[in-house]
């Protein structure tokens, strides 16, 4: 089977096709998985790659993703919160405006609540 090849500067094969593309060289016997595992040297030679080595990321992107996380969690606590709230604290404040339970109680509702879920703090 004839497969159709793109080949990035360093010859690793960037696009596999069965059928040719602008660019693409045709590649005789050789499987999509033997193309992903070697790449083409500039004599023409096959070698194998070795794995690809995880970038380490810059300080730019740990910050990026701590602040990530950081807004993350504050999502989490702010939607928590908001249904704890309702669920607890709004009918206590329903109830205060009818005046049927003291102003206190509501309040104290709502600090209990908001003890269980404080803000995340950055990192």
């Amino acid at each position: 089977m004839t497969l159709h090849v793109l080949f990035t500067e360093d010859g690793i094969p960037g696009w596999i096709g069965s059928e040719a593309r602008e660019g693409s060289e045709p590649v005789e016997g050789l499987t999509v998985e033997y193309l992903a595992g070697h790449r083409r040297t500039a004599k023409g030679k096959w070698v194998a790659r070795g794995p690809v080595a995880a970038a380490t990321p810059t300080e730019e992107e740990i910050a990026a993703q701590r602040e990530a996380d950081h807004q993350a969690a504050l999502a989490a606590r702010d939607e928590a919160l908001r249904q704890a709230l309702a669920a607890e604290a709004d009918p206590l404040f329903f109830r205060w405006q009818r005046e049927e339970v003291a102003k206190e109680d509501w309040l104290a509702a709502v600090a209990e609540v908001k003890a269980r879920f404080p803000k995340p703090e950055p990192v």
